[in-house]
């Protein structure tokens, strides 16, 4: 037997076990890519459900009680409530800037959005707290409780965001 031509064949098997190997990798390399694409795809999903259920709790409270609705209206109207009232109005505040800050950190993140989205979030949803904040008794509590409450970030935007509706009522 020659042992140039055994060394050979081993050789030959050799590259054919690499290729082999190569090819199971690639296609385990593709799999994993798939599922980790509909695993981000399915995170996302759940993310925007749970968003929409937290939203809509907020005024599912609204509409399930008629005196926290009454609250709602008066405090958002700038009417004045009394001392239970102001904290039942606050509590609401306090629901839907956690819910705010919650989302807001879901889309810097890039849980929520798809990446290409470069919306600022706390400046798209301006107009849905904007009765909240812009209320004496939201200012109050804006003053007074948000600056311990709310990351720094989000307290100075908001701040700013404050400023221009007041530049613009003015």
């Amino acid at each position: 037997m020659n042992w140039d031509a055994v060394g050979a064949i081993a050789e030959a098997i050799g590259t054919i076990g690499v290729i082999a190997s190569l090819v199971y990798v690639a296609v385990q390399v593709r799999q994993n890519s798939k599922l980790t694409d509909q695993s981000i795809l399915a995170t996302r999903s759940a993310m925007v459900h749970d968003t929409t259920v937290s939203y809509s709790r907020f005024f599912e409270l609204l509409a399930e009680d008629g005196e926290l609705a009454d609250i709602y209206r008066r405090g958002t109207s700038a009417e004045e409530l009394n001392q239970n009232d102001t904290i039942r109005f606050e509590s609401l505040i306090e629901i839907y800037m956690a819910w705010l800050e919650d989302v807001n950190h879901q889309y810097k993140s890039d849980l929520y959005f798809d990446e290409d989205d470069d919306v600022d979030l706390i400046e798209y949803m301006a107009p849905a707290y904007k009765s909240l904040l812009l209320s004496p008794t939201g200012r109050d509590w804006w003053v007074r409780v948000a600056p311990h409450t709310s990351t720094p970030s989000i307290y100075a935007k908001i701040n700013k965001i404050i400023g221009q509706w007041e530049a613009e009522d003015a």
